[in-house]
């Protein structure tokens, strides 16, 4: 009975030993990521990924994605960033200094991604540009008298319907292709029309 008693108390101790251990290795390491030091794999993984969203944006740009606005206000931003980059670079910081940056860095290449994804309206620009041509071409075409009024409210009713569905069409969503195309071929039928006129 005694010996099973020893026993007993002996792996009980043995229990509460190796409980004891666990508790300090965790309380070490707990310590260990929340004592400022170096932290070089944040370090490689931000340059990599900063590289990558330069090249991203420089990839945009070159593909008509991205507005040359849209391109200088990416990589001014990008600039900030390597800023904050090099701030925690220089010194000894701890984990949590670098989550800021990270989610930063994330939040950008979601922007970049989502542009990309959604070319901005540089063909919807050019449209509107000829739209405005036209009208004052109609309207220069009434005044001088070389244009009848009666056909310039023909021509003018197709400009206003043209202008009218491209409204709609970019109101709440990016201009498709095709879209686009229709719209295109209407404005220069109407062009090859008031160029026959005038």
């Amino acid at each position: 009975m005694k010996a099973i008693d020893f026993l007993q108390r002996g792996f009980l101790k043995k229990k509460i030993l190796l409980l004891a251990i666990v508790l300090g290795m965790m309380t070490v390491l707990v310590q260990c990521a929340s004592v400022s030091q170096r932290w070089p794999e944040n370090e490689r993984r931000t340059e990599d990924r900063m590289f990558l969203l330069q090249q991203e944006i420089g990839n945009g740009l070159g593909s008509g994605e991205l507005t040359p606005n849209e391109a200088q206000n990416s990589l001014t931003k990008l600039d900030n960033l390597r800023r904050d980059y090099s701030v925690l670079r220089e010194r000894t910081t701890t984990q949590e200094e670098w989550v800021p940056l990270l989610t930063k860095l994330e939040d950008m290449e979601k922007e970049v991604k989502v542009v990309r994804a959604y070319p901005s309206r540089i063909d919807e620009t050019r449209l509107e540009d000829r739209m405005i041509v036209l009208q004052r071409r109609i309207d220069d075409g009434i005044l001088i008298g070389r244009l009848p009024r009666a056909q310039g409210r023909e021509f003018q009713l197709r400009l206003d319907d043209i202008r009218r569905e491209f409204l709609q069409r970019i109101k709440d969503r990016p201009f498709t292709t095709e879209e686009k195309g229709e719209t295109s071929s209407r404005l220069d039928l109407l062009e090859s029309d008031i160029n026959r006129v005038l």
